[in-house]
This record gives C-alpha cells, sequence and structure tokens, in this order.
C-alpha cells in the first residue's frame, strides 16, 4: 500500500530536526573517501548543522558501500551503494554467511556492540544487505554494525526485505542505481538498547536512476505493527526536509522516480 506525505508532516519533520539538539559544530567536512558510491561522487550533505558533532564517514574496506554514521546515536545516518547488474549476477547462486560483529574502526565508547542488541526484541538490520554484496569480502563488509540499525523484525524481514529484493531486480533491469538507505528519528522520545544505541521510528530508502536522472524513495515505519507492512512514496524534496540532508548534491534537476513495488508477503530470512 503506498500513502504520500501531507505539508502538516512534512513541517513537524522539518520542526523536530530543527530541535533535535544544542551542540557544537565541527569544522567542515572532507572530500569523501569512496566518491564511486554517490551519484555525481559527491556524498550527501548535511543541512541541519546539529547533526553534524560526531559524524564521520566510513567507506567500506572492498568497495561495497559508504556509510555516513553518528557517533552521537551509535547509528548510521545513511549508507550509500551504487548496485549494478554485473555486481547482482555475480551474487547469484552465493549463499548467506553471518559475521555480525562491531565495527572496529570506531571507538567502543562510540559505536555500537553485539551485547545492546542481546535482548532486545529488535533484529540488527542491514542498511546496505548482504545480498547486495558479490564476493565473500563484499559480504563481509555489510556485517559491522556501523551498517545496521534496530530494526522491528516483521518490517526487517517483511515488507523491507520484499523492498531490497525489488530495488535488486530493478538495478538488474536498469543497469545500474544509486541507493541511499538511512534512519529517520521523529519522535520527540528517542529509545535506546541498552542506553547506547537509537532505535529509528521509520527508514527510508532512496533510489536514484542516473540513466533518467530520476529518484524516490521508500518510506516504512520501524515497527512490527501492520503499519511495518506499508510504505509511502517520497519525492527526493520531501526525504531532503525529513531527514535534513541534501541526499544528492552531486546532481541537479532530479525528476520523480516511479519505484518498482515490492511483490510477495511473509517472513524472510533471519538477522537476530
Amino acid at each position: 500500500m503506498v500513502f504520500r506525505f501531507s505539508q502538516a508532516y512534512l513541517s513537524a519533520a522539518a520542526a523536530f530536526f530543527s530541535a533535535l539538539c544544542t551542540l557544537i559544530v565541527p569544522a567542515a567536512f572532507a572530500a569523501s573517501q569512496c566518491p564511486e558510491q554517490y551519484a555525481g561522487g559527491v556524498p550527501p550533505q548535511i543541512t541541519n548543522p546539529k547533526l553534524l558533532p560526531g559524524f564521520v564517514e566510513l567507506c567500506a574496506p572492498h568497495g561495497t558501500f559508504a556509510t555516513g554514521y553518528s557517533m552521537l546515536v551509535r547509528d548510521p545516518l545513511y549508507s550509500a551503494e551504487h548496485i549494478t547488474a554485473a555486481h547482482i549476477e555475480e551474487r547469484a547462486g552465493r549463499g548467506r554467511t553471518n559475521s555480525f560483529r562491531a565495527d572496529e574502526r570506531l571507538a567502543p565508547s562510540w559505536r555500537a556492540e553485539l551485547n545492546d542488541y542481546r535482548g532486545s526484541s529488535y533484529d540488527r538490520g542491514h542498511l546496505v544487505p548482504d545480498s547486495d554484496s558479490w564476493s565473500d569480502e563484499t559480504e563481509a563488509d555489510t556485517y559491522v554494525l556501523s551498517n545496521m540499525i534496530p530494526q522491528a523484525p516483521r518490517n526487517n524481514r517483511g515488507l523491507h526485505a520484499h523492498i531490497e529484493m525489488a530495488v535488486r531486480h530493478f538495478a538488474q533491469k536498469v543497469g545500474e542505481i544509486y541507493v541511499i538507505t538511512g534512519p529517520i528519528f521523529a519522535s520527540s522520545d528517542i529509545v535506546f538498547l541498552n542506553d547506547r544505541v537509537a532505535v529509528p521510528d521509520h527508514i527510508f530508502k532512496l533510489v536514484y536512476l542516473p540513466s533518467r536522472n530520476a529518484a524516490a524513495a521508500y518510506f516504512e515505519r520501524n515497527t512490527d505493527g501492520p503499519e511495518g507492512q506499508e510504505y509511502r512514496e517520497v519525492s527526493l524534496e520531501q526525504l531532503n526536509i525529513i531527514v535534513g540532508m541534501n541526499l544528492l548534491p552531486g546532481v541537479k534537476n532530479v525528476g520523480f522516480l516511479k519505484l518498482p513495488k515490492p511483490s510477495g508477503q511473509g517472513v524472510i530470512g533471519e538477522s537476530k
């Protein structure tokens, strides 16, 4: 089921991010170390300066994806990937080898740990999924916790898994796409796992098709309730307002992309 946002919702989301926190803003970002993951070679730009403290770009060691990580919430704000039909073909027939682990590039006090998820009701939900990898090395890249968020199991294994499959099939059909996936913290009372890792209210997956210079995003509720099996189609402009970032600064005059519909129902996989 597809929904569109009201202007009241967008205004409320923008107001929330404007008042998110009051922290000192650090120096401007250095150039990206993994520009190949971004459309036009330019990473997302944070337009709400209050999201900047504790932000760092992490490039996957084997060129799988790039992550914009927040040490304040111990979650990624986004993971970005360039998906090609060639990579999808290389993936065909490969199994899955779980290797969940903390990201040792980050100091222990600023990273999520496996213990943060133990005993919780949340999956360790990939932003860049295992199935987008194409080798043992690139698969292992996806299992660091800096590429994961606390995700409701029914959403993670149901609707969200079907969205991931639809996006992969779309990439195979059109040849190449750029995808940015991330959490949204829209609640005024954020829940933390183990008093450390923030639980998002919503999840977005932005798809950019370079051959048409068009983009749009899936927008899901992070819940095990029925709302977690429904998604909204959101324009790039709407999403930029909601997340407080310019997600595609490397391309201009981006049109609206009709997203492929996820198909099927039920529980897929296991990521606990």
